[in-house]
């Protein structure tokens, strides 16, 4: 910019100067001519002397003008590059005046414009990144635009904002084939895929939309919905409506099998009779244990408890001697010796009603799972946030492949073992894990066959 300022001084001071001397020239001469006086170099000297003079004034108002147009050069480069240059302030009276202005107000306009359109992308960018669905944006080179952290979670990979999405998902090829059909179609999808992640396999509803940001380019917008929890509601349901109808058909069918059997002429044996009735009374407080377990855990799943109480203070130590007393014609029957070894007594506020349910179920087990002359040990002890219960036994145990489902609604394990020692609903561990949760703890449990099984309770509470 420089070199052209200087480039257009020295032409106009050459053209100025040719022009002083021609006129001073043409006036020596009518001098010369009507005066007889020769003035020849002191004309010349006069128009260099007044030559530069008129280069130095207009070099000055060249200069200024320079000037005036790099400040704005700048500024208009800065406000393209998002920059916030301070105003430029001139006389109402100069000539640059209402260009000044002018662009003053450009840049006004386009900072208040990026502020407006940096916080909407501020806001959308934390919303998306907070929503709990999968959001990806993918342009039409299959480049990652926009993702979130439950995208991420979701397909269970590590997503890069400018990488080809391919590159990433090699293994979740429904989604793939999805992505495909849009391309090709330009045509909104909506399905439900599986996939197979590190923690297992998720079952995800994938919607894509397709944009259109102009005749030769395109995203497409993936909006990923987790439904794995869902699905597997709903195979509980189906499981548990089975598994209740399975045992509820039961004792019904003995029940009416002995019932219709006596109705045929059996009742007139007394033997039989009273055989018979022994039956279908023992059958009947199976179906009863059977309904009140169900309505139990019912009741225990939904947010909504009906008889919840409130916490109350518990001596642990007593309260454990009043739940083995409780148990002890049940141990006796059995032979089982069911022993309080807690070192010491200690309060914790909880809901006494369910401790207690927690304690005979868990009591009840290892004592009907045991072998005669067996010992159940229950032990309780403070520890760092809380407090913990062990009940271990020395009975039949559970297979280690049997030990991860225990706590399932209706799982009894291998029928031909347990059902020849005890008959059970196949739910009072699961209410008993429900009942744990509610009250802020967690349940383990370890066993070996033939050795024994201890199961215990952490409350993260006292």
């Amino acid at each position: 910019m420089q070199k052209q300022v200087w480039r257009r001084i020295i032409l106009i001071s050459t053209v100025l100067l040719s022009i002083n001397i021609s006129i001073v020239l043409i006036l020596v001469h009518i001098l010369d001519t009507m005066l007889k006086l020769n003035f020849v170099w002191v004309a010349i000297i006069a128009s260099i002397v007044l030559t530069i003079i008129q280069i130095c004034m207009y070099t000055m108002i060249v200069t200024q003008r320079q000037t005036y147009l790099n400040a704005m050069t700048e500024k208009l480069e800065a406000i393209a590059a998002e920059k916030n240059p301070s105003h430029i302030l001139l006389d109402k009276g100069d000539p640059y005046y209402d260009v000044i202005n002018a662009i003053n107000k450009v840049q006004s306009f386009e900072s208040n414009k990026v502020y407006w359109l940096r916080r909407r992308e501020g806001e959308l960018s934390t919303l998306i990144q907070h929503l709990p669905v999968g959001v990806l944006v993918v342009n039409h080179h299959r480049k990652i635009k926009i993702m979130n952290a439950a995208a991420n979670q979701l397909l269970g990979v590590d997503l890069v904002i400018g990488e080809a999405l391919y590159s990433i998902i090699t293994n979740h090829y429904a989604l793939t084939a999805m992505l495909e059909n849009m391309m090709e179609t330009h045509q909104d999808q909506r399905k439900a895929i599986q996939i197979e992640t590190e923690e297992g396999i998720k079952h995800l509803e994938v919607t894509m939309v397709y944009h259109e940001t102009s005749k030769t380019h395109f995203q497409v917008v993936i909006i990923i919905y987790d439904l794995t929890e869902v699905v597997q509601l709903e195979q509980m349901q189906v499981d548990f409506v089975s598994n209740a109808s399975h045992e509820l058909k039961t004792p019904i069918t003995a029940i009416n099998g002995f019932a219709e059997t006596l109705l045929a002429g059996a009742k007139d044996d007394p033997a039989t009779l009273d055989q018979f009735l022994t039956i279908i009374n023992n059958e009947s407080k199976r179906l009863i244990d059977l309904v009140e377990d169900v309505l139990s855990i019912s009741r225990f799943s939904t947010a909504d408890v009906g008889d919840e109480k409130n916490d109350e203070p518990l001596e642990i130590k007593t309260w454990l001697d009043d739940e083995v007393t409780s148990m002890s014609r049940i141990s006796a029957n059995k032979k089982v010796q069911v022993i309080n070894a807690t070192p010491t007594t200690f309060a914790v506020n909880t809901k006494a009603n369910y401790l207690t349910q927690i304690v005979k179920n868990l009591l009840s087990n290892a004592i009907k799972y045991n072998k005669d002359g067996g010992k159940v040990v229950i032990t309780a002890q403070l520890i760092n946030e809380g407090w913990q219960l062990e009940i271990k036994d020395n009975g039949i145990g559970i297979p280690s492949k049997q030990v991860p489902r225990v706590f399932e609604r209706f799982y009894r394990g291998d029928a031909s073992r347990t059902q020849q020692i005890a008959s059970g609903t196949g739910l009072g561990l699961a209410i008993v894990k429900e009942l744990v949760t509610k009250l802020n703890g967690e349940i383990s449990l370890k066993s070996q066959v033939g050795v024994g099984t201890t199961i215990t309770v952490v409350f993260n509470t006292v």
